[in-house]
Order: C-alpha cells, then structure tokens, then sequence
C-alpha cells in the first residue's frame, strides 16, 4: 500500500514511479521535497514574525488607548462635576469612628443609639426662635387707624365708645420704586440799583448735572450704574423695569450715558489700581471675560479671542485688569521690578515669571488646586479612588489644623505654639510619603504625575509654615472673581473696549468698598455729585474718595444708607 501511494504521489509530480526511477532520480526528488518543505517552513517563520511585531504594536496601541480612554473618562467625570455637581470644592467630613461602633449583632445592637438623621435646613423643631430686629436706621411713618362711628356705636342703645388712651402697635416694612420728574424753576431778578454790579438781569445758577443736557439726574444713573455691576443686571432688563414704572427708555440711551460716564470714573480707579500694587501680600488669578471687538491689526473676517479679567487683592483695595492675553506679561507689568512679597496664585505657569531675578516675589500655591487634583483622579478611576481618597484626608487633616493655628495667631493666643508644631509634623508626614511612593516605583502614570507636579512646587506649597498670616488657599481672589462669573453668565461680558474697562472698573471699586464696608449706594451718589459740580468730569481733589485714607469713624458712618431726611 505504501509503495502504491508514493507511485501515485509521484506521477502526479511528473515523475516515474519508484520501481522504474533510478537512485538518482529517487535521491532528486527527496531533495526537491526537503527543499520546499524548508521554503515553506521559513515562509511561515516570517510570517510569525510579522504577526508578532504587529502584535505588539497592537498591545502597545491598545495599552494607549486604554490609558486615553482612562484619561477622557475623567475628563468627563470633571466635566460633569463641574456643570451639574456642586460648585463648591469642600469635601464632606468622614464619620467618626469612635461614634459609629461596629455591629456585633444580638442584644449589643439594641443598646446602641440610633443612627443620627441629617440636619434640615431652616428652624429646628423647639428650638428658640431669632427675635425681630428693629431697624432705626430706616425712615418711620406713622399711620393711625380709627374705628368709624358705626363700628363705635352701641346697636342697642345707640351710644359711641369713648377713647380711652390705649394703642396696640405693629409695623411692617414697605418697598416703594418710583420714578418722578423734579422741574427746576430758575427765578429771574431785576435790576435794583445803578450800580456797575447791580445792573442786568440775573438768574438762580443751573443746577450740577453729570451729563450736560441730559434727561437723568445722578441718582438715575447711580441706579443704572449699581444694577448692572453690584446687581449684575444687563441693560436689556433695566429698560424693561423702567417700562413697568411707566418710563419707556431705549438701550441705546443708557449705552451713550455709560459710556460719558466711564472717562469720569477711570481716574478713581486708576488710584484703586495704584494701591493694590502696595504692600507685601496679595492673592492673584484670572478668568475669561468675552469682549466682543477684534484687537488692532486683526483681520475682519477672524472671530473675536477671548479677552482675560486679571484679579489683585490687596490689603486695601482689590484691583481688576482686562488684558487681551493670559501671558506672564500680566503680572510681571502689573508689579514693578523690585517688588518684595508673597503672592498666592495657583499653578498656572504665567506667574513663575515673577521667580525671576528682577522680583523678589515668592509664589504659595494653592493647596485647594492640589486637593482637586487627587479628588479628579478618585472621581474618574475607581481602580485609584481609594489611594485619592487617602491623599485628600491628610490634605484636609493639614486644612483643620492651619485653621486652628491661624486663629491663635491672629489673636496672639499662648497655644500658638503647640499648634504650630502639630501643622510642621503634618507638612513632614506628607512630605515622607510623598517621597516614599515616588522612591518604590509601584505608580500608575496618573498617580506620578499628580506626586511629580506636587514635588515640583513643593517649596511654594509649603510657604505657610513659617509664614502664619499667609493662608493655605487662594480663595481671596477665587471670591473676588465670582462677580464677574454671575455678570457674564447674565450679560455675557462686552461689546466694546470702554464698555469692558467700565465693568471692571466698577468691579475694582464695588470689590473695594467690600472690603472697606463701605455702603456701595452712598459712595457712588457722593462721587457722581462730585464729578457733576466739575461739570462732568472727574473730581480734582481724589483723596477724599479714597477710602483707605478715611478713619474708622467715617467708615462706620458710610456704612449703611444715608438717613432720609
């Protein structure tokens, strides 16, 4: 059977079979087998090897897409916190322990306290209530209610209730908004004399308005002025408010006011800008605001980029810059060369600038901004959370304590000093594991990268410790900046350069006067008045604005609204 089936083999190669061929030909056939087995054999090696390389490129591509994807998932995770989660970057305090003992079952259960339910918001069921506060510093009106003779005769006999003295008293508080047109008659008086200065005829003097020949007097504009900056109303509702007070007033009117107003109110806040560059201590951050205008120079048909508003907060006075770039030129412009002092800014890369020779300014970082990089990762890699989640408790076991530490130290209390030390062993035990999980080597890329940027600006973190008066976070300017967010999530920012520079120059001296505790309403009336007696320009003598100039006791007088008369 063998013999048969390699006859067969061999015919069907075009060869005699095996009885007939010689040892020559049997021996050149053999070869010729061997030989195209060994091609084939090599073939197939090659292609292994091809398979091979491309399936380790395709472990490489698939590792890398698996950490892109781990990447934009929490991106997406951040992205979802930060449209619909909470806008707030305080964590929830972890239960204690020592208050929620574990469950062993059987009777140990029922002696133990039920669990505590969560707090509702408002009054407590039985606890006492606030008391009614009187409030002297409003105008009082005082409105008698009498009983008519009907209700005070007898249906019987027809006899009237005498009055014995006795009243019962309540008040309520009303808001009235009104428009009204105040007519100026100017009085016209004769000649009563021949002499040179009693001769002619003279008329009682024009009253001061802030804008020459215009309709609105200061307190309109002041309004005007408070409902767009303080209030963050655009114009747009501002016309349709004045419509339901039965005033019908067009956009672009109180536009063309605003814009007479703005050179008026520039070189006040030329003087706010000018202090907040002072001192030895300032908080500093950036947002986008959208000016609708294309910088000199730009083609038409190129979109508008987006402009940045730049926040100072001084010890007293809080400065806003618009600027159409988010460069280091900002704050290395903004502070002399030469200037000493610690800025708190977070960790964008425009102010390392200021480490340079020419300044003597040392950058503390943000340990909120450091926080959240920890609490992103937990958020968006379940594999990492629990490693982020033990990050983030030590960086709020450190918050607490610099909490207690700052307030001894504002209050020159004699337990400043072992709180102190609690903060620096705190700052070494992060240190050390921050070090340690760098040293082993055990870290995901993601986790390296977040030890790696907080070893960078390690020195800059740490500025706190021997600086008490300096705090942990840059909520300073996060806070300054949240007008501008309300304002342009309602009127989207502005059309137009003094349209931009007006909003930040009424947000400089609103953010001031916060800090001053300053009434917003009185101090603009009193400015604008100013600028209307000098005819519609600046007041010359800018030192009495300046609220850092005033004593305590004006300040307490300008606190609150002044007393109508």
């Amino acid at each position: 059977m063998l013999l048969e089936s390699e006859s067969v083999a061999a015919e069907s190669d075009g060869l005699p079979p095996l009885g007939t061929r010689s040892d020559r030909e049997a021996a050149h056939y053999y070869r010729s087998m061997h030989a195209r087995a060994v091609e084939r054999e090599q073939r197939w090696k090659e292609k292994a090897l091809v398979a091979e390389q491309i399936i380790k490129q395709l472990l490489v591509l698939l590792g890398y897409c698996v950490q892109k994807i781990g990447a934009l998932t929490r991106q997406v995770t951040w992205l979802n916190n930060h449209q619909f989660g909470s806008k707030s970057a305080a964590t929830k305090p972890a239960p204690d322990a020592a208050t929620q003992p574990a469950s062993q079952g059987g009777a140990d259960d029922a002696e133990q306290p039920p669990a505590q339910r969560k707090r509702k918001r408002g009054q407590q069921p039985g606890g006492k209530g606030p008391k009614r506060r009187r409030r002297p510093n409003l105008p009082e009106e005082i409105t008698h209610h009498h009983l008519s003779e009907d209700e005070r005769t007898c249906p019987i006999c027809h006899k009237l209730r005498p009055e014995i003295g006795l009243t019962e008293e309540s008040e309520e508080i009303e808001w009235e908004v009104c428009l009204k047109r105040r007519r100026h008659i100017r009085h016209c008086y004769g000649p009563s004399c021949d002499c040179a200065t009693g001769r002619g005829i003279r008329t009682a003097p024009k009253p001061a308005k802030l804008i020459a020949k215009g309709l609105f007097a200061v307190s309109f504009w002041m309004e005007v002025l408070l409902k767009k900056f303080e209030f963050k109303q655009p114009v747009q509702r501002v016309v349709h408010e004045l419509k339901t007070l039965d005033l019908e007033v067009s956009p672009g009117t109180l536009t063309g006011g605003l814009q007479k107003i703005q050179p008026m109110l520039q070189p006040l806040v030329g003087q706010f800008v000018l202090r907040a560059r002072e001192g030895c201590h300032w908080h500093m951050d950036e947002t986008r605001w959208p000016m609708f205008l294309l910088v000199e120079g730009e083609k038409q048909d190129k979109s508008p980029k987006k402009w940045w508003a730049w926040v100072v907060v001084g010890a007293d006075a809080t400065a806003f810059l618009l600027e159409p770039s988010r460069s280091s030129q900002v704050p290395e412009t903004f502070f002399p060369k030469g200037t000493e002092g610690i800025l708190n800014v977070d960790r964008f890369p425009s102010y390392f600038g200021l480490l340079g020779p020419d300044w003597n300014i040392k950058l503390a970082y943000c340990w909120s901004h450091q926080r959240r990089d920890f609490v992103n990762l937990g958020e968006g890699c379940q594999r990492h959370k629990e490693w982020a989640q033990e990050w983030v408790g030590l960086i709020n076991l450190l918050f607490k304590a610099n909490r207690k530490r700052r307030k001894a130290w504002f209050k020159q209390r004699s337990d400043f000093s072992a709180l102190d030390q609690e903060v620096r062993w705190q700052v070494e035990e992060i240190k050390k594991r921050l070090d340690r999980e760098l040293a082993d080597g055990q870290l995901a890329p993601e986790q390296e990268k977040i030890l790696k940027s907080m070893r960078r600006h390690w020195e800059g973190l740490t500025l706190f410790v021997d600086h008490p008066h300096v705090p942990m976070d840059n909520n300073a300017a996060e806070r300054a900046l949240r007008a501008l967010a309300v304002a342009r999530k309602n009127f989207y920012g502005s059309a137009s350069k003094w349209s931009g520079e007006l909003a930040l120059g009424c947000f400089t001296i609103l953010a001031t006067l916060r800090q001053h505790g300053i009434c917003p309403r009185r101090y603009f009336r009193a400015y604008l008045e100013a600028c209307a007696r000098e005819g519609g320009k600046a007041p010359k003598n800018l030192e009495e604005f300046l609220p850092w100039n005033w004593s305590a006791e004006k300040k307490a007088a300008w606190s609150t609204q002044e007393q109508a008369p």
